[in-house]
């Protein structure tokens, strides 16, 4: 199984493009979201990725009733936190409370995934692989990344 796992996007149009040219030949068969798409315009980008996506909203998502239209639309799952299927099962959460990531590391799932921090992480452990695949937007860090997952092979990738 191979996903890519993303977060951050921050309405950087041209980040998400260069994103959705980085994955195209790719072949991942869904796509997790951490949060902060914050606008139905970014969304509307993310649906050119192809791919059925899983994503958690982030602290500054904004008119959730139209990303949640656009997410029906388009066959996707949305939430607070939202699962997403994989070998052991996954989590995606965007991190804004530190006692729900807590809940969530120590809970049954292989993967978690956090956002928010936009500071590309992982941590990997006999039946556990917790990560953060940094930020598309590349505003805080100046780092554009997102995750690769082939099996338990995590690539952070920067694009």
């Amino acid at each position: 199984m191979k996903f890519a796992v993303i977060s951050d996007t921050h309405d950087n149009v041209p980040a998400i493009r260069d994103l959705v040219d980085s994955l195209k030949n790719e072949d991942v068969e869904f796509v997790v979201h951490a949060g902060d798409v914050i606008s139905p315009f970014a969304m509307k980008e993310l649906s050119k990725l192809n791919a059925k996506i899983y994503l958690a909203f982030g602290n500054n998502d904004g008119d959730r009733p139209k990303l949640m239209e656009i997410a029906a639309e388009n066959g996707w799952i949305v939430g607070d936190i939202v699962t997403f299927p994989c070998e052991g099962g996954g989590v995606v959460y965007h991190g804004t409370d530190t006692r729900i990531r807590e809940i969530l590391k120590n809970s049954k799932y292989k993967f978690i995934v956090f956002g928010h921090t936009h500071e590309a992480k992982k941590e990997i452990e006999p039946g556990k692989i917790v990560l953060n695949p940094g930020e598309v937007c590349g505003y805080l860090t100046g780092r554009r990344t997102f995750a690769l997952i082939e099996d338990e092979d995590v690539n952070i990738i920067e694009f």
